[in-house]
């Protein structure tokens, strides 16, 4: 059965796809305790780990908008934290079950309620928030640059002369990554009007 918003049926807002909500809950509060225990609680903050606690609230109170925005965050956070940890060799059970479990349940989630066009704005807005919110919230050093919102990251930092020209590249970058996320979520799991369209 299809519903309205394209979702593909009432499963979305069910005991059973709520309880799968606890995997992302039980993967935050894991980095929050890993966090806290070696002294930088604010790198809870980063957006791949929101996006977990902002996935189990969706998935809770079936509020498919929210499970959109934290999908395409967790999705689009794996390939850079996995440089990250290739880069750094800091790899920790926790860190690759947050990132790996919590991008996986975003696949079934958004293959649950179905990707919807204008998702990938929202997304971004969402970010650019996050991103202020952790400028004014953490401090600025190489340890703190949670959600590139003080500095340059990695190589990018020898590119541009200030932050700010930096910030509007980056910003566009994930931009159209996003929307290209869109795209194919929408190609992969289409909802009623998209199977509408290609008949």
């Amino acid at each position: 059965m299809r519903m309205n918003d394209g979702s593909v049926s009432y499963v979305w807002a069910t005991a059973r796809f709520r309880l799968l909500g606890l995997l992302p809950l039980i993967f935050f509060i894991a980095r929050v305790i890993e966090y806290v225990r070696v002294g930088t609680p604010q790198h809870i903050l980063w957006s791949c780990h929101v996006s977990n606690l902002l996935m189990a609230l969706g998935m809770f109170f079936a509020v498919p908008v929210l499970i959109r925005i934290s999908a395409f965050w967790l999705i689009l956070g794996v390939p850079p934290w996995f440089y990250d940890m290739v880069a750094s060799g800091l790899i920790t059970p926790v860190s690759v079950f947050s990132h790996l479990g919590g991008a996986v349940v975003g696949i079934i989630a958004i293959r649950t309620v179905r990707p919807k066009s204008g998702s990938w704005l929202i997304s971004l807005l969402f970010f650019i928030v996050l991103q202020q919110i952790t400028r004014l919230a953490t401090p600025s050093d190489i340890y703190m640059n949670v959600n590139v919102a003080h500095f340059a990251y990695g190589p990018w930092k020898d590119l541009f002369s200030n932050y700010w020209s930096y910030w509007l590249v980056n910003t566009f970058l994930v931009g159209l990554a996003l929307w290209i996320m869109e795209w194919v979520l929408i190609f992969v799991f289409p909802g009623a009007e998209e199977v509408e369209s290609r008949k």
